[in-house]
């Protein structure tokens, strides 16, 4: 399945039942697709503070699934800006943090984006290559 198809599909069952009720591969799906998609057009604290933040807290364990583990630690260390207990799923509660954020988490943030887009790991790739083995 084209991973671009597969990742919309996932993204409307989230629309239609919520994160928790997605399949695990769904899980995977949308919140890389909505992770990588808001890291590259708009940074961090856009992503963070627009409602694909919600799945923040799983970006992780996604990209460790699928074998991307130098942007997973990358996104640990951006969800680690919030604290131990990451960042919160409420996106208002969120947008509130991210707006309060000082000159050195908006430093580490912008230091993350580089290394997000510096990564050698081609998370697209990797998707595809997950998704391969789950038909």
């Amino acid at each position: 399945m084209n991973t671009d198809v597969a990742a919309q599909r996932a993204l409307d069952r989230l629309a239609e039942t919520g994160f928790e009720k997605l399949s695990d591969s769904d899980k995977i799906l949308a919140s890389i697709w909505t992770f990588e998609a808001g890291v590259a057009n708009r940074g961090f604290a856009s992503y963070f503070s627009s409602s694909a933040g919600e799945m923040a807290f799983y970006v992780p364990t996604a990209l460790k699934t699928i074998g991307a583990t130098g942007v997973a630690q990358i996104a640990a260390s951006a969800n680690e800006v919030f604290g131990a207990g990451g960042p919160p799923k409420d996106q208002k509660e969120r947008r509130r943090l991210v707006r309060a954020f000082g000159d050195a988490t908006r430093k580490t943030l912008t230091n993350l984006e580089s290394q997000f887009y510096d990564s050698p790991e081609d998370v697209d790739d990797l998707l595809e290559l997950y998704l391969g083995k789950k038909q």
